[in-house]
């Protein structure tokens, strides 16, 4: 299965990328759905990159870090949720913005233009 295609824009990394263009599949005799494999809590991580002496750097502290995952984990009541957070030097995690829906590319548009916003930051 293909990954969903994604607009970075400089100045991001791709720290893992689970985020496949597919629907997800149920079943009528369980809550998780058959593609499970494809709808975990982990699909997507991209952080926010500094440039240090004229070099892209991942920073150590105070990094921010947007997330996708579908939760709960691969049952068909589930959403993809997105999230921006904050990490602060002691490793701690403040949510600065959060977004949910089923729907892949309403997810992607979200991200695009989240990515966008922050690159005029």
């Amino acid at each position: 299965m293909a990954l969903l295609p994604l607009r970075i824009p400089s100045g991001f990394a791709i720290c893992y990328n689970r985020f496949h263009d597919v629907d997800p599949v149920e079943r009528d005799d369980s809550k998780v759905l058959k593609n499970w494999d494809y709808f975990t809590e982990d699909l997507l991580q991209i952080t926010k990159m500094d440039v240090s002496n004229g070099e892209w750097i991942v920073p150590l502290q105070h990094k921010y870090l947007i997330k996708l995952g579908w939760n709960p984990d691969g049952e068909k009541d589930g959403a993809y949720t997105v999230m921006v957070t904050l990490v602060g030097e002691a490793g701690e995690s403040v949510i600065k913005r959060e977004f949910t829906s089923k729907d892949r590319f309403e997810i992607r548009e979200t991200l695009e233009n989240w990515m966008k916003e922050m690159s005029a930051c």
